[in-house]
């Protein structure tokens, strides 16, 4: 069952991986069909299944290791050192990586285009730091789609003490809505004029930053304690379940197509709509029911989606100039586009996905070994404090 777990959240993460490849892609692509953009851009909301899956398996960690060392300060460490070396390291490789790639363009390339927006030295100090989400010019100018590890960043911060303090629902429902209300004061203080009649445009700061994304881990984490039987494989869906799930990922996919994408209104409560279907497809993935298609190349994907999802953007870069102003698609019928769209995302993926296999081997191997190292050292470390008996005085 736990494999049969672990594999039903890579084929998930792989699904928000794909969309996330395609949205960006499709931006590239401005002849293809206007469904096939609506349904392309569709997948702008794999961050926020990518964020509902990170609030289950941080949760998931976290118990386990309760279990297992018992002392909150041990298991909030534990989680801290496990998350920074999953995170920092390649992230720091891709804030040189895409600086190097952004000076060569801008200072080689003739038309000067530049990769990311304006920033500065300071920005670049705050996404080493992974405080850039509170920033306009940090927050996604310094490494493309940055933003939501910021966000994830920041969410890690404070989870620890959700885990230990959220020990039922009734102490998770007070809590979720004290930090909803909270996401709600510094978004009607931000982004509404004090109000509530916001008009959030889609990718722009208030869209990213952390008060309209952080319902989202809210929402992972309810489906935690409501659903955790399912999400580990003790438990299925029932049929009337099944079907309910069914509805509710048609549903909140729908009203994320018209409103989100297609209308663009209310974009600070789209993510949210897109948090809970993805909790719903993830029941559905969880419980041997969500969709099969090539599950090994899924699974592949869904274990490389996080750097899958920093290197993708170096492709999507060169399509840029590639196909966006091409006058062979121009002087095609729309469904040129969209084959050599569907190729451009089959292609994006695989070059990405074995960059992440490069990278994982030469960067991400030394940094869990590290992790180990220190994770070795903190487990002595407590152990020592709870054999060793206070003196008395």
């Amino acid at each position: 069952m736990q494999r049969g777990r672990i594999s039903a959240l890579d084929h998930a993460r792989a699904f928000a991986i794909i969309g996330v490849v395609a949205v960006h892609l499709s931006f590239q692509f401005p002849h293809l069909p206007q469904w096939a953009k609506i349904i392309a851009r569709m997948g702008q909301y794999g961050v926020q299944l990518f964020f509902v899956i990170s609030a289950i398996t941080i949760f998931m960690t976290l118990d386990a290791d309760r279990q297992r060392y018992q002392a909150p300060g041990h298991v909030a460490t534990r989680f801290y050192i496990k998350r920074f070396f999953r995170i920092a390291p390649l992230y720091y490789v891709a804030i040189a990586a895409y600086g190097a790639m952004s000076w060569y363009t801008y200072n080689f390339q003739s038309d000067h285009a530049s990769i990311l927006g304006p920033h500065d030295a300071l920005d670049v100090l705050m996404n080493l730091l992974f405080v850039h989400a509170v920033s306009a010019s940090a927050i996604n100018n310094v490494v493309p789609g940055g933003w939501s590890i910021g966000v994830e960043m920041l969410f890690y911060l404070i989870a620890p003490a959700i885990f230990f303090y959220a020990t039922n629902r009734t102490r998770l429902f007070v809590l979720s809505g004290l930090l909803l209300l909270v996401c709600a004061a510094f978004l009607s203080t931000g982004a509404c004029d004090g109000g509530l009649d916001c008009n959030v445009r889609n990718n722009s700061f208030f869209y990213f930053w952390p008060p309209v994304q952080v319902p989202c881990f809210l929402i992972g984490i309810g489906c935690w304690h409501k659903f955790h039987r399912h999400l580990t494989g003790r438990a299925s869906l029932s049929p009337r379940g099944v079907f309910a799930s069914v509805c509710l990922t048609a549903l909140c996919g729908l009203g994320a197509a018209v409103f989100g994408v297609w209308l663009g209104l209310a974009n600070e409560l789209a993510p949210v709509v897109a948090a809970i279907g993805s909790a719903a497809l993830l029941l559905l993935c969880c419980s041997g029911v969500g969709p099969r298609l090539a599950g090994r190349i899924t699974a592949a994907l869904g274990r490389e989606s996080y750097a899958i999802y920093l290197w993708h953007f170096v492709f999507a870069f060169e399509a840029l100039y590639l196909f966006k102003n091409s006058a062979f698609l121009a002087a095609h019928a729309p469904a040129v586009s969209l084959l050599v769209f569907a190729l451009a995302v089959a292609f994006t993926l695989a070059a990405s996905y074995l960059l992440s296999r490069l990278t994982d081997r030469l960067i991400q191997r030394v940094a869990t070994r590290l992790s180990h190292a220190l994770l070795a050292r903190v487990d002595t470390t407590f152990a020592f404090r709870t054999t060793v008996p206070a003196r008395v005085e």
